[in-house]
């Protein structure tokens, strides 16, 4: 027979201690050695054979068991890593074979001491899911005690980097740092709780619970789901039985279309809409549901309600072509939407093209209006082009006809807005159409209070928060967005969730991708909360050379509860080159079907925009046809990673879109690879579960600086779902949700020109919420009230000198003379004029080095700084100043930094307290620094909201926060901000200077932030009152604000209060459009409903003057042909002919009084009994066969109440009619207000020379493109 061993040992037995023999256990057979002499002796007179200075390899004596779920442990056999054998440390790659390990003697000192506390703190964390006896723990844990305290003695603390050093290729050196609580700023380190108590209960399985509820909570905690079986166990009583009490306690429903059991939760949210639908159509058994759904449905938007434009994906092409019809006074127009290329295409006749109404009403003879309404629909706009007459071969804007033809583009736009509603009929129509297909998302409210989280260390205490986000990424099986504020615990949600979706068997090997500089920490962390889990670190290191073969080849072959690996690290872990050709072919195939259905439909414009995207993802093939294979490295896709979680998401954020909107502001301009492979992987992860599901993206910023961001978010973590809403396409989700403002702008090199677009206006949000909010789990700080400090903002005014006040004139000259095109865009611009002109409010020195600034920002700022510095030296409280304009300089230019540095010295701040982020590169360096400023050494941190933002952990002491400047983007604000408004901080009370120079760009700039970031702040709360807002942009200023600004005018600040107070007589004048539009709705039903009630009238009247009287002894009744005069007969009649009905469809049964009795079926009640006369008669329903009789009479006898209750309703309805009338009829009462405040704003914006706008942008740009 046989024996597998090593080739080596095959070809020299003599090296061979004993015979080799073929064990064999209950699962498999393995090689073994027999040997029945001295082994030790054996082995030294082998070993004393062999050559100096070589590795030893030696045979692992087991073979690795399968590892057990988190719960229970895990075995630490055949994992890879250092083993101490005989003394001498080996180690592992594979947990099969072992190499002596060599290095300085040190070095393996301190090697198997941290392998004794490893093995020792491995077996208290087995031990502590597998026992209760505390006697047992008390042992093990002295044992710890005993090699820790040995071992620091010795060494010092694990946590040192000599320590850390030696022990870094072992995965379990997170583990060891887990065993303490390290201080950065002292250099010591505390013992972890493991030391003294235990950190992780046994889990005990539940028995019996006695309420169906908590049989329920019990499933979903254990089995993450569902379990019927499970459920009937806890309660001792069959399935079926327990499954109806949930159900009449509508805590659970059946799902007619998946047949599956569902919480109420998550049965009552979602698409509301569709399950009702399904519900009705699914007979008797759903009535419940449908009642249920009825109660959740999102109440009717009316048409003044919802935002509709031109390229709204959800009016029907037949709208666009009737209007195109009507506008133009013309048919046959044809209107086409290609959702592939996410395009629009008009064909009109060649002669409509040339019409009065094309050319002249709603067009120009250069653009005509069937143009204009295509580019409408395309979410461009028109720009008229001649020919240079210098160079043929470029073009220049023609300023007069594209004047022209974005006027008459706006005007096609406001018609379409006003016919689309117009008509009633088209009207309710749409209305109805945009309901069912946007307003029917219901968001899941997660309750994740009943997890257990086995395996989770009791040291941590999670909030309901984290809990409820742990649910919703375990139950709701989507992607999920944590959108929650710094600080909100992130890290260790990701962490439960993970160990959650492994524990339930839904994710089989999870990875999660940290910044850089956090890898180590998160480790840490991951372990104090789950010290039994098995996790592999990827460190940059582990990435280089050969290590990455080995580093992928654990990953593949490991059963990880996580894979951590940094940013960086995770790009360079690449997918197949086959997977890629195929994915990207797949695209160009896209493409293709795209173009020959455009081809069909005649649309050569769109045929060549997915031209021009095919041939982007030919060149992409191409790139990688011709790039070197490497076979032998393992790809990202036979890693077996099936769940991602990615902290700091926000970093992919530039990712790859097809638009043929220009530069969109707010979204990056290029295509990273970075993002590129970000959702390539993404894709092939939510593959997997062949679903929107397996990817968790963690950010405390999603939406930086526009919505339009939100796209981003949502095509990475809601693709499939953009495609049903038909906005997959970035143009087709602004046609729907945004309104934007295009121009042209100055390209980088200040040689030619660049369309620029902005969304003014997002409309419809909060069906957009209701979208992302099925991934998306927002927390702010208002949501949180998170235990941070209170912080008291004071804005300090300062007065402009006369340098400053005559330089801003000479801005205004040099924007007038870009205005009027008299120097070219190389020269000067309006972006170098902003530029400055923020330079001179910050100090004028940065124009002129020989300005005077006596009392300037830098003065008003040291002063602060100073007496603060003076009140906190007790307590050595620090101070952050921010400045973005004028960092430090070596070329002995001015710099604010320099002088801000040098004043707080004249005033007797020693200079070695105070530091420039600039001046500490290194990631190490900055960590010093930084620790230094946590213990109060480095009192004063001056540095720029780049350098000084993400990751700048200094919160310990800061007592106030200096903003110099303002920056771009209100995130810059909240990351500055974030710095002092923390967790951890120990002041109760912080305090934010914000320094602002009077009559200079600074107070205009602050207040454009703050509108923005309150604009993003409601959109992220959810407040669904708030169905559009205006967006604000930060970019080069206008000349008619530079003029403004600049002239200190009166009328800016009349504009603002003009534009806040239209803005509530709008809001206010759109819900009384509202309110008139229902009264309309009602008016047009309201007679048909008083003739509905007078027929009841007259019917009731009629019946009482035929009513027989059946009363005492007259009494009579026929029952399926026979007569009864007794009423307990006619009663058992009633009812066999009630519950004989097998056919269960209306039946007359008999006749009493002169009227039939007729047997209903009903959805709700079932069987009913009604007395069918001029009106039908209800009667109220009965078990008994007396019973039948009396609610049969009483129901005769209540004719008079019934006729009462009808003539008082119509009575009601009249009225109610004459004073909707009288409503319909009265004017908006603030119309004339709302008219006056129209003009004001418009003559306000014509002196301010406000009203150009775009013509304006297109004035400055008359140049060569």
């Amino acid at each position: 027979q046989s024996i597998a061993c090593n080739q080596y040992f095959a070809a020299n037995p003599q090296w061979v201690i004993g015979k080799l023999t073929l064990t064999e256990n209950g699962y498999s057979k393995s090689t073994g050695c027999v040997f029945d002499g001295n082994f030790e002796e054996a082995l030294a007179q082998k070993v004393s054979l062999l050559p100096e200075d070589i590795y030893t390899a030696i045979q692992n004596s087991e073979q690795p068991k399968e590892l057990k779920p988190t719960l229970l442990g895990y075995n630490d056999q055949g994992r890879p890593g250092f083993r101490v054998i005989n003394g001498q440390v080996y180690e592992t790659t594979d947990g099969l074979e072992a190499l002596q390990f060599i290095a300085p003697q040190k070095t393996l000192e301190r090697i198997m001491g941290m392998c004794s506390i490893r093995d020792a703190a491995r077996k208290i964390i087995r031990s502590q899911v597998e026992t209760e006896n505390e006697a047992i723990l008390a042992t093990y844990r002295l044992m710890l005690n005993i090699e820790y305290d040995n071992f620091v003695a010795q060494y010092g603390n694990i946590s040192e980097k000599a320590n850390r050093r030696a022990f870094k290729s072992d995965p379990d050196l997170p583990l060891l740092m887990s065993l303490e609580r390290w201080d950065e700023e002292t250099q010591s380190a505390e013992k972890a709780d493991i030391f003294t108590q235990r950190t992780v209960g046994v889990f005990k399985r539940v028995d019996h619970c006695e309420t169906s509820q908590d049989a329920l909570l019990v499933s979903l905690s254990e089995c993450g789901s569902i379990v019927e079986n499970r459920i009937a166990e806890l309660l001792g009583k069959p399935s079926c039985a327990a499954m109806k009490e949930l159900e009449e306690r509508g805590a659970v429903f059946l799902d007619p279309e998946t047949d599956h059991w569902e919480t109420k939760d998550s049965y009552l949210s979602g698409d509301v809409r569709k399950k009702l639908s399904a519900a009705r159509v699914s007979g008797e058994r759903y009535s419940r549901n449908a009642q249920a759904l009825e109660a959740v449905i999102p109440d009717d938007l009316t048409p003044g309600e919802i935002g509709a434009r031109i390229g709204s994906t959800w009016i029907p092409t037949g709208d666009y072509e009737a209007f195109l019809d009507e506008t133009l006074e013309c048919n046959g127009n044809a209107v086409t939407f290609n959702q592939a290329a996410g395009a629009w295409n008009i064909e009109t006749h060649y002669s409509t093209k040339y019409s009065i109404p094309a050319t002249q009403k709603f067009g120009t003879e250069r653009v005509n209006a069937a143009d204009l309404f295509d580019q409408a629909l395309n979410q461009t706009v028109p720009t008229v082009y001649d020919p240079d007459k210098v160079n043929p071969d470029k073009r220049v804007v023609n300023q007069k006809e594209t004047i022209a033809a974005r006027e008459k583009q706006q005007l096609l736009k406001d018609t379409f807005q006003e016919w689309l509603w117009k008509d009633q009929e088209r009207a309710t129509r749409l209305a109805r159409l945009y309901n069912d297909t946007f307003n029917c998302v219901v968001s899941r409210q997660y309750d994740g209070q009943h997890l257990v989280l086995p395996g989770f260390s009791r040291i941590y205490r999670l909030h309901d928060h984290q809990k409820n986000a742990i649910w919703r990424i375990v139950a709701s099986q989507r992607n999920t967005l944590l959108a929650h504020v710094v600080g909100a615990g992130k890290t260790l949600t990701c962490i439960c969730a993970g160990m959650e979706l492994r524990r339930l068997g839904r994710a089989s090997k999870p990875m999660y991708l940290v910044p850089n500089h956090m890898l180590h920490q998160f480790a840490a962390e991951f372990l104090r909360a789950y010290p039994g889990a098995n996790i592999l670190i990827a460190s940059k290191d582990d990435l280089q050379g050969d290590k990455r073969r080995q580093l992928l080849s654990r990953i593949a072959t490991g059963d990880w509860d996580g894979v951590l690996i940094t940013h960086a690290s995770f790009e360079r872990i690449k997918m197949s080159d086959e997977f890629m050709e195929e994915y990207i072919q797949n695209e160009i195939d896209k493409i293709e079907d795209a173009m020959c259905t455009e081809k069909q439909d005649r649309g050569n414009r769109i045929i060549k925009e997915l031209a021009r995207a095919k041939k982007s993802w030919e060149a992409k093939l191409a790139k990688l046809s011709g790039a070197n294979k490497k076979d032998d490295i393992l790809s990202f896709e036979q890693l077996g990673i099936d769940w991602l979680f990615v902290d700091e998401a926000h970093t992919f954020k530039n990712m790859w879109r097809f638009t043929k909107m220009t530069r969109i502001a707010g979204l990056p301009n290029s295509n990273s690879e970075r993002a590129f492979d970000m959702y390539v992987k993404t894709r092939h992860v939510m593959e997997k579960h062949n679903n929107e599901s397996g990817v968790v993206f963690a950010t405390g910023t999603p939406v930086s600086n526009s919505m339009a961001e939100m796209w981003v978010m949502q095509r990475y973590l809601q693709p499939k779902t953009m495609e049903a809403y038909q906005v997959g396409m970035f143009d087709t989700w602004a046609g729907n949700f945004g309104e934007s403002v295009t121009a042209l702008e100055l390209a980088p090199d200040g040689r030619g020109y660049r369309m620029h677009t902005r969304f003014a206006r997002f409309v419809n949000l909060p069906e957009l919420m209701s979208m992302f909010g099925e991934v998306a789990d927002i927390r702010t700080a208002e949501m949180l009230k998170l235990p941070v400090p209170a912080a008291h903002k004071e804005t300090i005014a300062i007065k402009p000198t006369d340098d400053l006040k005559e330089f801003a004139q000479t801005l205004v000259e040099r924007a007038e003379a870009i205005r009027n095109g008299n120097v070219s865009p190389s020269e000067d611009n309006m972006l170098a004029i902003t530029n400055e002109g923020r330079k001179a409010a910050l100090d004028m020195r940065l124009i002129d080095s020989f300005a005077e600034v006596e009392d300037g920002k830098v003065n008003h700022c040291a002063e602060r700084v100073f007496g603060i510095w003076g009140e906190t030296k007790l307590f050595r409280g620090t101070q952050v100043v921010f400045c973005d304009l004028s960092t430090p300089l070596e070329n002995g230019r001015f710099s604010v930094y320099q002088a801000l540095r040098s004043n707080l010295v004249e005033r007797g701040i020693p200079i070695e307290e105070i530091a420039f982020i600039h001046d500490y590169e290194s990631d190490s360096a900055k960590d010093d620094l930084f620790k230094a400023a946590r213990d109060g050494r480095i009192r004063i941190l001056l540095g720029s909201t780049q350098k000084m933002g993400v990751g700048t952990n200094i919160q310990t002491r800061l007592a106030a926060l200096h903003h110099l400047d303002a920056p771009w983007r209100p995130s810059d604000v909240e990351q500055r901000e974030g710095r002092i408004i923390r967790q951890g901080n120990l002041n109760e009370n912080v305090r934010i200077y914000r320094y602002v120079t009077e009559g200079s760009f600074d107070a205009y700039i602050w207040q454009t932030l703050e509108t923005k970031a309150r604009f993003i702040a409601q959109v992220m709360q959810g407040d669904t009152g708030m169905r559009s807002a205006e967006d604000v942009e930060l970019a080069a200023l206008s000349y008619a604000e530079v003029k403004a600004l600049a002239s200190g005018n009166p009328l800016v600040l009349e504009k603002a209060g003009v534009d806040t107070e239209l803005a509530k007589l709008s809001l206010l004048r759109s819900q009384w459009d509202q309110q008139q539009w229902r009264n309309k709705q009602e008016l047009a039903t309201l007679p048909g409903r008083i003739e509905r009630v007078q027929a009841r009238i007259t019917g009731i009247e009629s019946d009482m003057a035929a009513r027989q009287d059946v009363s005492g002894g007259k009494f009579l009744m026929e029952v399926e042909g026979n007569r009864y005069t007794d009423r307990v007969e006619a009663g058992k009649a009633i009812l066999q002919a009630v519950y004989g009905n097998k056919a269960k469809r209306d039946r007359n049964i008999g006749q009493i009084a002169g009227f039939p009795i007729v047997a209903k079926v009903t959805v709700l009640e079932g069987m009913v009994l009604v007395i069918l006369g001029g009106i039908e008669y209800r009667c109220n329903h009965a078990e008994s066969a007396q019973g039948f009789v009396r609610v049969l009479e009483n129901t005769l006898n209540r004719m008079e109440m019934v006729l009462q209750e009808e003539l008082e309703y119509l009575a009601r309805t009249e009225k109610r009619m004459a004073d909707i009338h009288a409503e319909a009829a009265k004017p908006f009462d603030k119309a004339a207000r709302l008219e006056w405040l129209k003009q004001r704003q418009r003559e306000i914006e014509a002196e301010l020379d406000l009203n150009k706008g775009e013509n304006t942008a297109v004035e400055e740009t008359a140049e060569v493109v």
